[in-house]
This record gives C-alpha cells, structure tokens and sequence, in this order.
C-alpha cells in the first residue's frame, strides 16, 4: 500500500487534471500509515507520507486551479 500510494503521488504530480491518481495516493497512503502504526515491522512509513503529501499537494493544486478558471497550464517563455 505504501509503495502504491507513492507511486500515485508521483503519477498525479504532471497529470494533475486528473483527480483519481490524487484521491487514491491519499487513500492509499491513510491506509498505509494505519497498518504501519499496527505492526512498526513492516516498513514503508516514508513511502506513505510521501504519497500523502504528494497525493494532498496535487488534490490542492487542482482545486486552486479550477477556482481560477484555468485548466491548461503551460510553461511560456
């Protein structure tokens, strides 16, 4: 669970109009910080707050984004 919830996290960063790799990175990662503070053994605390943190950033950025009105982001130079 925690090697999903990080991997999602890193998948919702540059697809983040799409809201399910967010939602599910966050899931995921709840999941997994529970299971971890049952059995300290089985590891993976970092992999799930950081799927968390990137899951909740990208959820964060979206809703900004759509509270703007802008829905294509482009670099311009």
């Amino acid at each position: 669970m925690a090697t999903a919830s990080m991997v999602l996290g890193i998948v919702a960063v540059p697809f983040c109009l799409f809201v399910l790799p967010s939602i599910l990175a966050i899931v995921f990662g709840g999941i997994a910080l529970n299971r971890v503070k049952q059995n300290p053994s089985i590891g993976g605390r970092g992999k799930a707050i950081a799927g968390l943190v990137l899951g909740i950033v990208t959820l964060a950025l979206l809703v900004l984004l759509s509270a703007v009105g802008e829905t294509d982001v482009t670099i311009s130079s």
